[in-house]
C-alpha cells in the first residue's frame, strides 16, 4: 500500500491539525500553504533557561522554502532558520523556525 499525501493532508486540515503559513516575497503574490506547526518547549542550560523549538511539515508540492525566508503563521512571523530537509519520499520537508 502507497502513503498518498492528496489523502490525508485535507484530512489532517479538515481535523484541524494544520496551520496556514503565509510567505510574501519582496516582488511577487503571496503565497499560503497548510503546515503542520509544531512548537515544544525545551528545558537548557541545566534547567535555568526555557526555549521554544519553532519547526513546520509541509507539502514539497505547495513551496519551495529556502533559508532566510520569513513566514506568517498565526499572525506571527517566523524566519527559516535552515535549509529545510525532506522527509522519507520527498513528499514532506521540515523547516525549523525562529520567532522575528
Amino acid at each position: 500500500m502507497v502513503f498518498d499525501a492528496s489523502v490525508f493532508w485535507p484530512a489532517f486540515k479538515d481535523a484541524g491539525m494544520l496551520d496556514v503559513a503565509v510567505y510574501q516575497p519582496l516582488n511577487g503574490v503571496a503565497v499560503s500553504f497548510d503546515v503542520g506547526f509544531s512548537r515544544p518547549d525545551q528545558v537548557v542550560l541545566d534547567g535555568m533557561v526555557h526555549t521554544t523549538d519553532y519547526s513546520i511539515e509541509y507539502q514539497a508540492a505547495d513551496i519551495e522554502l529556502q533559508r532566510g525566508y520569513v513566514l506568517r503563521i498565526d499572525g506571527v512571523d517566523y524566519k527559516v532558520r535552515q535549509t529545510p530537509a525532506a522527509k522519507g519520499d520527498g513528499t514532506f520537508y521540515v523547516a525549523s523556525l525562529e520567532e522575528v
